[in-house]
């Protein structure tokens, strides 16, 4: 297990590490680089992402749904919990939001990349896709609602751009569109800063970090997300009768801690970005353990 955290993680936790550092010296202006993020690179990502995917449209179709459904299944759980243990409103919403979103993108491509190669790495980007689907529909309704109506959390969500690239990555795939090449090479350039930038900002958030009293709701969110999801994952690829390299990527790729989305999600829609972030640094210190455990049961 020390070769997997050395040849895979390493390299992940040291750019968080730049940015941690970097934030400290120079006090980065993180709600730009969330922006930038939500409505430039991530978008780009997806839609150079599903546009080259070379996956057979059943086995494509199986990972998205796969995503959706264990991603929904812990919204449900997570709400469901919140309210049993009398959370308010606005914890309620940074609880669910940390306990669902996966951080598929800057911890999982990477991560799966190193580990399977390219073969896994083509797989993990679907359920990337599929995870930021969620995370800018479900996930927009999430955080908005720690501030807002109903109705303005639903605003909210056709905002974002990410399913709108998704939709048009898929037709380019399809072959209903054609794209030209310089404005193909312009969204793959843009989406190759989608994972360095929200490493960065994962660093510069930590950097911020306090749990404080929050410590015990935190380590639950991150137990859900750490334990209970890759139990909850091997059943639902049985269910769902995935095989292979398929169903180790799909079981890894969701397991991984609080996506940094989440931080950015509730900065921007008046969520407890404090809860969400100490979600995020819980989780992600302890996935140093149980990814290498994962890889060493399923891998």
């Amino acid at each position: 297990m020390w070769n997997i955290f050395y040849n895979v993680l390493f390299p992940i936790t040291l750019i968080a590490g730049l940015g941690f550092l970097l934030n400290r010296r120079f006090e980065l202006h993180t709600k730009t680089l969330s922006r930038l993020v939500v409505y430039l690179a991530s978008p780009a990502l997806v839609f150079s992402s599903v546009s080259r995917s070379t996956l057979v449209a059943q086995e494509l179709w199986q990972l998205l749904a796969f995503t959706i459904a264990i991603m929904g299944i812990f919204a449900a759980v997570s709400w469901i919990l919140a309210h049993q243990i009398r959370l308010d409103q606005k914890t309620t919403s940074a609880f669910t939001l940390s306990s669902t979103l996966i951080n598929a993108g800057n911890f999982g491509l990477p991560f799966i990349g190193f580990a399977f190669g390219d073969a896994g790495l083509g797989r993990a980007a679907i359920i990337y896709t599929g995870a930021s689907i969620v995370a800018n529909t479900l996930g927009v309704f999430l955080a908005s609602r720690g501030s807002a109506s109903v109705w303005k959390s639903l605003t909210n969500v056709l905002k974002v751009p990410l399913p709108y690239a998704l939709a048009a990555g898929l037709l380019v795939n399809f072959g209903v569109v054609t794209v030209s090449v310089p404005l193909e090479r312009s969204f793959a350039l843009l989406g190759g800063a989608a994972v360095p930038v929200m490493l960065i900002l994962l660093g510069a958030q930590l950097s911020r970090v306090q749990m404080g009293e929050q410590l015990r709701l935190v380590a639950l969110s991150g137990g859900l997300k750490l334990i209970a999801t890759p139990l909850v994952g091997v059943v639902l690829a049985r269910v769902m009768m995935l095989h292979g390299l398929t169903a180790q990527v799909s079981i890894i790729q969701t397991s991984m801690p609080t996506a940094v989305i989440a931080i950015v999600l509730a900065e921007e829609f008046g969520s407890d970005a404090q809860f969400v972030s100490g979600a995020v640094l819980f989780s992600t210190v302890a996935s140093l353990v149980s990814l290498p455990v994962l890889m060493y049961v399923f891998g």
